[in-house]
């Protein structure tokens, strides 16, 4: 195994990015673009790491796995189904258990480096 490194995150230009497929829409903003630069993926996808960008809109959480996340730039809110309203910006972190369900807002493009693992 090889120590994975992802300098400078903030910077590393979207065209090193893959764009991904359309999220699930929610709300009257509109559909964010999302692209993930992905830095290493385990046999199975049991584990990924990379940096993940979306713009400005709303759509709800497609991962379902456990996800630990470090936000380098942008802000965004996240409410969960039951309501509760958790505000990023550059500089926190985040831990998602499995099955963590709810409504991104990007109100500035916003990007973060993340871990997922299959729980």
């Amino acid at each position: 195994m090889t120590i994975t490194h992802i300098p400078a995150a903030a910077q590393i230009p979207i065209a090193q990015f893959e764009v991904g497929g359309t999220p699930k829409a929610s709300g009257s903003l509109p559909t964010p673009t999302l692209a993930t630069h992905e830095a290493f993926s385990a046999p199975g996808d049991a584990v990924s790491t990379g940096v993940w960008e979306a713009t400005p809109g709303t759509f709800v959480r497609a991962i379902m796995d456990a996800e630990f996340s470090h936000f380098v730039a942008g802000h965004a809110t996240f409410t969960t189904e039951d309501g509760r309203s958790f505000e990023f910006r550059a500089g926190d972190a985040v831990y998602f258990p499995p099955f963590s369900r709810g409504v991104w807002t990007v109100h500035q493009t916003t990007r973060k480096t993340y871990c997922i693992w299959k729980s």
